[in-house]
């Protein structure tokens, strides 16, 4: 009988889920009227495949190879220490190595657009958000302008969860003498901002001794997979010494996250200046 749904948790199951064709992201529909959260869904690399995806994922590419990782991280320390919010310098640092014109602009849509990004319902003026940021990041095609907003709502996304995640984490006895760097991966693999992938059945197949169906659904427990013993030794233990093998908070095989060093660049220039901030208080 096949499975529905299953949820996988094994670090091998994982990495050969996230290599394999015949599992895709669900997708967005696109066609709706642009400036909404739902034209921004159907138009962004993140839930499309084959050559859309390729095509969409150009415009990110482009887009990250402007910003210089070490100074995202100096930039958004930097705005912090002058009083910044810290869920929103990153953003600020990010638009300003991009050119963007208006960075209230941005920093005051980008929170609204990015709360229904991942799951298509957004918080009240959502609509109004993804409006604004494609007026301020336009003129352009559609696939354009929606993968330029998507480096925001992403990077917003990916640093706001990790630099809540690791501020506790730097200050445990075990992370002393560590660099940040170093405990930002570890509490990637340790305590991942988003535990979890999904991905769907593109047709009936066998995977791993269990008959899938086409279309079910497969999620992907990255907390369980980061944790695994099989590869990690004494996996309940944080330790941001251990190095390698590296754990798949961002994903890995067809579609690794194209900002990773980016999104820890930006969260350890965040922690770094809230501890320092800390310190002289």
């Amino acid at each position: 009988m096949a499975n529905n749904d299953l949820v996988i948790t094994r670090h091998a199951e994982v990495s050969a889920v996230l290599a394999d064709e015949r599992f895709v992201v669900p997708l967005a529909e696109g066609g709706a009227p642009r400036g909404s959260l739902a034209w921004l869904r159907g138009a962004v690399c993140r839930f499309s495949e084959g050559a859309e995806h390729d095509r969409r994922l150009d415009v990110v590419a482009r887009s990250l190879d402007e910003a210089d990782p070490a100074r995202l991280r100096r930039r958004t320390r930097e705005r912090i220490l002058a009083g910044e919010a810290p869920d929103l310098a990153p953003i600020s640092a990010l638009g300003e190595a991009l050119g963007v014109t208006d960075l209230d602009a941005l920093t005051g849509a980008v929170p609204a657009a990015a709360s229904g990004y991942l799951t298509g319902t957004g918080r009240d003026g959502a609509d109004a958000a993804v409006a604004a940021l494609t007026r301020l990041l336009g003129p352009g095609p559609d696939e354009e302008v929606a993968n330029r907003i998507a480096v925001y709502l992403q990077a917003y996304e990916a640093t706001a969860g990790l630099v809540r995640a690791v501020l506790p984490a730097s200050r445990r006895p075990e992370a002393r003498g560590f660099p940040i760097e170093a405990i930002v991966a570890e509490t990637l693999r340790f305590d991942p901002p988003v535990p979890a992938m999904r991905r769907v059945s593109r047709t009936a197949l066998a995977f791993g001794g269990r008959e899938i169906a086409e279309g079910a659904t497969v999620t992907l427990d990255l907390r369980a997979a980061n944790r695994d013993p099989a590869v990690f030794a004494e996996p309940d233990r944080f330790d941001p010494g251990r190095g390698e093998p590296r754990h798949l908070t961002f994903g890995t095989g067809r579609r690794p996250c194209p900002g990773a060093e980016h999104a820890v660049r930006l969260a350890a220039g965040a922690v770094e200046a809230l501890n320092d901030r800390e310190s002289v208080r």
